[in-house]
């Protein structure tokens, strides 16, 4: 009887050693650098509700990687000072902390739409440059295809020139009744040809998008069937609802919805088989698996505005 419970005893010990031991470890990558950060809010409400808010946000942010960080709100101003330690390479906390994280799902107008658009902006660039060429058309690289939701591809030393083009007051008169409703944007850069496509969005009524990213309540990265990192995404009860809509519009229009990061354009896939119910998307684009990680962190920790980098600092852990 004694030899059991001393032998009870004994494996109770090694037990508690061990459970002290595996808590004692951490494991996955550890920090090897302090960085110290300075930030500004460049919105023009730098009220201290705001500043509150964007201070939560960032904390959100941190918590996904790491457990020592202090966010602070450097009092009478609308700077924030940030300490953390770290595993992220520096270039790479940087932009974890100064994305926006803004999220947004368009629908989305076709090459079809925008024709005799395009056409009266070249004739306008001819008349004013007095060419005899097409200094609109000579721009472009490749048109889109009919019913797909890009217009056309050009290099992106040319992308200043053609926004200057779309955005005068001749290409806004001859948009007409869509001039309220059009947005557009440019997508991500071509990994083949390294040109960058141009899409026209609809804005709805309040000129504001389909669905934003507030809806999200998860993000986690992934793959696609191609083995690519991508974002899953899983939304609210409200979000599912108006994604399902959305989606079985696109569905029965043949259309594509845009998935817009940050005023880019990452994917503007169209819907093959119905409405999507259970709230459920993906961003797919030319994501490695860290860029996609940190982005699904980011969304599903909150948006913020724009911020300046006051300043920055990295001391290694000896």
């Amino acid at each position: 009887m004694l030899k059991i419970c001393s032998y009870n005893f004994s494996i109770l010990i090694t037990s508690l050693f061990l459970l002290l031991l595996l808590g004692s470890c951490n494991f996955g990558p550890q920090p090897d650098k302090i960085i110290e950060i300075t930030i500004e809010l460049n919105d023009g409400d730098t009220s201290i509700q705001k500043i509150n808010s964007v201070v939560d946000v960032l904390k959100k942010r941190l918590q996904k990687i790491t457990d020592k960080a202090e966010v602070v709100h450097i009092q009478d101003g609308n700077r924030i000072k940030i300490k953390v330690a770290t595993y992220y390479e520096a270039e790479r906390f940087k932009n974890y902390i100064l994305n926006p994280g803004k999220l947004d799902f368009y629908e989305t107008y076709g090459l079809k739409d925008f024709t005799t658009f395009l056409v009266k902006v070249n004739e306008e660039a001819k008349r004013e440059e007095e060419s005899e060429v097409d200094p609109f058309f000579d721009l472009i690289k490749n048109a889109g295809y009919q019913g797909g939701p890009v217009l056309f591809y050009v290099e992106e030393k040319d992308t200043a020139q053609i926004k200057t083009y779309i955005s005068s007051k001749t290409a806004e008169l001859a948009l007409l009744d869509k001039k309220r409703f059009v947005k557009f944007l440019w997508g991500v850069k071509e990994e083949e040809t390294g040109n960058f496509p141009l899409y026209a969005l609809k804005k709805n009524r309040l000129g504001k998008p389909a669905l934003s990213g507030d809806v999200v309540i998860d993000a986690f990265m992934n793959y696609n069937t191609l083995n690519m990192p991508v974002i899953s995404m899983q939304m609210n009860e409200e979000g599912a609802e108006r994604w399902r809509d959305l989606t079985g519009k696109a569905y029965a229009q043949r259309s594509q919805i845009a998935i817009v990061l940050n005023n880019e354009v990452y994917s503007a896939p169209g819907v093959s088989s119905g409405p999507i119910v259970g709230g459920k998307s993906e961003i797919s684009g030319d994501f490695t698996i860290e860029e996609a990680q940190d982005f699904a962190n980011i969304l599903v920790s909150g948006s913020i505005p724009g911020m300046k980098l006051l300043s920055f600092e990295v001391k290694k852990i000896e």
